[in-house]
């Protein structure tokens, strides 16, 4: 099972310490732990901080081959925990911001980006490049909309190729503010509405933090609903992350959406017992 994902490396600053983060690296860490085959496109600051993410990845089990080096900044999100949810200022410009094209035609069985790697046109071109020529059997998105990093056109190229996306019950309001689909009156009807509007979309994961998730398969018109497993909550910071990685490589091994969905319960319930977004069992 081969993963590739395009994004950020961030370092989220707790207090003055900094813990390695950014969606798509805890994705692929995850993914990585889980007995997938998975790789970062990202880029790095020549600087203390990207010489530890490089080290950090490693340590992972993440291949880093596609993790490019320039003259801006490694990034960095300050992050503040409000009743036990978090709170991102993600400082700009910084170097994956400014991530170059390649010729390379990429090929996985899943490739996953998300809007925050959007916010700069570099890093954007870069990923919708990769989309038109790259081969994948799923494309994943997590919308992840973080405050002044996103716009319509982030979202729309996520709803425009995703073939499973995934969304918070907090992110829905925000999206479908931009009108990209018609608003409904309760979450089943705005999830089979983004389906209907964007037809590649298969899958939608609906989360809802201590709520559980909602599954739907658009295929079969099933919704299935998954409560969530109860942990004493330390931090929230990758417990989305986990949900992902979960349920995709439990997805593409058993074709089970009610098992994937389940496997990305228990394991953002193991990260929200923890500090840090890849905690080690």
């Amino acid at each position: 099972m081969k993963i590739l994902a395009i994004g950020e490396i961030i370092f989220d600053i707790f207090n003055g310490e900094a813990e390695i983060g950014g969606a798509p690296l805890n994705f692929c860490s995850h993914c990585a732990a889980l007995g997938a085959e998975s790789a970062l496109i990202s880029a790095i600051g020549n600087d203390n901080l990207g010489t530890r993410a490089l080290n950090e990845l490693e340590n992972f089990g993440v291949d880093t081959q596609f993790v490019q080096k320039n003259d801006f900044p490694t990034g960095q999100c300050i992050v503040t925990i409000e009743n036990g949810s978090p709170k991102y200022n993600v400082l700009r410009p910084t170097a994956y911001d400014k991530i170059c094209e390649s010729d390379a035609k990429l090929c996985a069985d899943v490739f996953a980006f998300g809007t925050l790697i959007q916010r700069d046109n570099q890093s954007r071109n870069a990923t919708e490049n990769i989309l038109k020529n790259g081969n994948f059997k799923e494309i994943f998105c997590d919308i992840n909309l973080r405050k002044d990093c996103y716009d319509a056109d982030s979202c729309r190229l996520c709803l425009e190729n995703a073939t499973i996306l995934k969304i918070s019950d907090e992110e829905e309001p925000l999206l479908h503010g931009f009108g990209l689909y018609e608003n409904k009156t309760d979450e089943k009807s705005n999830i089979t509405s983004i389906c209907n509007s964007f037809g590649n979309i298969r899958i939608v994961l609906y989360t809802k933090g201590e709520n559980g998730s909602v599954v739907y398969d658009r295929t079969n018109n099933e919704f299935y609903e998954i409560p969530a497993v109860k942990a004493e909550i330390v931090s929230t910071v990758g417990a989305g992350d986990s949900y992902s990685a979960a349920f995709l490589c439990e997805y593409l091994t058993s074709g089970n959406i009610r098992a994937a969905a389940e496997a990305g319960a228990r394991l953002s319930a193991f990260v929200v017992a923890h500090r840090g977004a890849v905690p080690k069992a």
